[in-house]
């Protein structure tokens, strides 16, 4: 999470890309009336629901708001699969809402996120976390990939790469 706040509008979009729809309904707040206008979140909702509303309100002409200060613990211990699964859905989400994410690319925000993250683990000496961190960006990698395709995916190979099974119950 970034350590400055910053109010995000559609101008945003050229420099920051898929990073000005971020919003984490951990410590998320709406405007009760924009909310309702906007019709509420998406449903059914694979993951993904808060950025998908930030999104469809910053191409509205709306602002969101990144809060710094703000302080919640929130993490995850993910097993490798896990973060395929997760980041398979992730994709889902993105692919569902083309009217949001369409033109706006997210691949590079990984990579970078991998690159900083090695630059970290050789400046604090912790190099044998490097395979590790390689592996487990691979597997988010790849279950990003094959989300962002889930269309052409037959629905058994689905029902084995997504971490939200009941969504997919709902679909049919």
């Amino acid at each position: 999470y970034p350590g400055e706040s910053r109010k995000k509008t559609k101008a945003d979009l050229p420099k920051l890309g898929i990073k000005t729809f971020f919003c984490s309904n951990v410590c998320a707040a709406y405007r009760k009336s924009i909310y309702e206008k906007m019709g509420g979140f998406s449903y059914p909702a694979i993951f993904n629901e808060d950025m998908v509303m930030a999104g469809n309100m910053i191409k509205q002409g709306y602002a969101v708001f990144y809060a710094a200060d703000a302080r919640v613990v929130h993490s995850h211990n993910y097993t490798w699969g896990q973060q395929f699964r997760r980041n398979f859905d992730l994709a889902v989400s993105q692919a569902d809402h083309p009217e949001v994410f369409k033109g706006v690319p997210s691949e590079g925000e990984g990579m970078r996120l991998v690159k900083s993250t090695a630059a970290y683990l050789v400046k604090k000496g912790k190099f044998w976390l490097i395979p590790s961190l390689v592996m487990s960006s691979g597997f988010k990698f790849l279950g990003y990939r094959l989300g962002k395709s889930y269309k052409r995916l037959p629905g058994n190979l689905i029902a084995k790469c997504t971490m939200n099974k009941g969504y997919w119950k709902n679909e049919n």
